[in-house]
């Protein structure tokens, strides 16, 4: 049987030019936006905010991962990427990261 283990980072962790993983809560979704590259393909791209205990920090999903989750959705990226976007920590699922949905444990009663 699969047992949860806790994160292995939290965000208030996190620096650029390194994996993680991690569990947090998506705070804040934008728009799915369209783009055309170079070569002429177009790529979608979708950014936003997740937050745990510790704080926040934006993310980007690119291609199919933008439908993946919603606004307060609980994920858990493993094998993540940090990168340096525009002088702050950007964390997206880079070449080999998996973002996982939690499932929310039911309430009782």
């Amino acid at each position: 049987m699969a047992t949860s283990r806790p994160p292995a980072t939290f965000i208030s962790d996190l620096r650029p030019s390194r994996m993680a993983t991690l569990e947090a809560t998506v705070s804040q979704l934008d728009a799915v936006r369209e783009f055309e590259t170079r070569e002429g393909q177009k790529k979608r791209v979708r950014n936003g905010r997740l937050k745990d205990a510790t704080g926040e920090i934006a993310f980007v999903l690119w291609g199919n991962e933008v439908e993946l989750v919603g606004e307060g959705d609980r994920v858990r990226i493993v094998e993540g990427w940090v990168s340096d976007y525009r002088g702050r920590p950007q964390l997206s699922l880079g070449r080999t990261g998996k973002l996982e949905k939690l499932v929310a444990p039911e309430k009782t009663s």
